[in-house]
């Protein structure tokens, strides 16, 4: 009896979960100098970036606490429009600098490339052709929402005085709910073609990774979460603790506590590029464990 079996019969193994969770922290520490060298010019030009749109920001704040104050309608105290591009800016470039590092970073785990010159992939199309899958991703994230918001203006439109929601209401809620799972489940099991495009791999096609990811959905969620999660909140409870406590709305009028806050934004924007390999670590080792390590289940 033959022994061969077609390769969509052969067995997929499961994504060790905590074991590439590990893998993803202990290459990170291991290779700290690569992320130094992947994002340092990236914090240099981000920084001060973040720290001019950041005073604007909290220095508007203040005024317009202060107009409040002085019984100034807030509607006429809009964010300026040149604060509204500064912010803009800086977020686009917050963003570029994320992609970049991400390539830069699968690159290294995936091929064991170092990054080159920080910054230097920008001009790559690896870079660009993540961009593009990223956006393929971030609409069927947010195709839910696109459809069904919508929906809820056409059949329950808002009403002064009206009532308690009625029960279609609750329904198209519902549906708006498992639509969104299904969506997150899906980005989900698709966000590996993102490695992939960073490292050149484009024989890899939606229906390969839908397949060989089935019955992974929750794993790759989890490892998303816990390699960006919790890096996140220790940040954020550094930033809160080193500004003495949330936010006090009594503080705003203090230029002092403009400069604290601008430190703190200043410093978070910082620690999160530096600390973004971490769980792009994990989508890279989650790809070598799919595609390289069983290269012939892409048959």
């Amino acid at each position: 009896m033959s022994m061969s079996v077609r390769p969509q019969e052969v067995p997929y193994p499961k994504l060790p979960l905590w074991s590439t969770i590990g893998l993803s922290y202990s290459t990170y520490f291991r290779h700290f100098i690569d992320a130094l060298s992947a994002s340092w010019l990236w914090l240099v030009l981000v920084t001060p970036l973040t720290a001019v749109a950041s005073w604007q920001q909290w220095s508007w704040m203040g005024a317009v606490i202060a107009g409040a104050q002085r019984g100034i309608p807030v509607q006429t105290l809009a964010l300026p429009f040149e604060v509204q591009v500064l912010s803009n800016v800086d977020y686009l470039l917050v963003l570029l600098a994320s992609v970049s590092i991400a390539v830069a970073w699968h690159r290294l785990m995936i091929l064991g490339d170092h990054p080159g010159f920080s910054g230097s992939n920008v001009a790559t199309r690896h870079l660009w052709r993540y961009i593009g899958i990223g956006l393929v991703i971030f609409l069927i994230f947010f195709l839910p929402a696109v459809i069904m918001f919508p929906m809820f203006y056409l059949f329950f439109p808002p009403l002064p005085g009206a009532g308690p929601p009625r029960a279609p209401f609750f329904v198209v809620l519902l549906a708006f709910v498992v639509l969104d799972i299904f969506a997150v489940a899906v980005a989900l099991r698709l966000t590996l073609l993102l490695p992939a495009r960073a490292v050149g791999d484009l024989r890899l096609t939606f229906e390969q990774m839908w397949n060989r990811t089935r019955g992974n959905a929750w794993r790759l969620f989890w490892g998303v979460a816990f390699t960006t999660v919790p890096p996140l909140l220790l940040g954020e409870i550094g930033v809160l603790f080193a500004g003495g406590g949330p936010p006090n709305p009594l503080k705003f009028l203090n230029e002092d506590f403009v400069a604290q806050m601008t430190v703190n934004s200043c410093v978070f924007v910082i620690y999160y590029l530096l600390i973004l390999p971490i769980g792009i670590g994990f989508l890279s080792h989650a790809y070598r464990h799919f595609f390289q390590a069983h290269p012939e289940l892409r048959r």
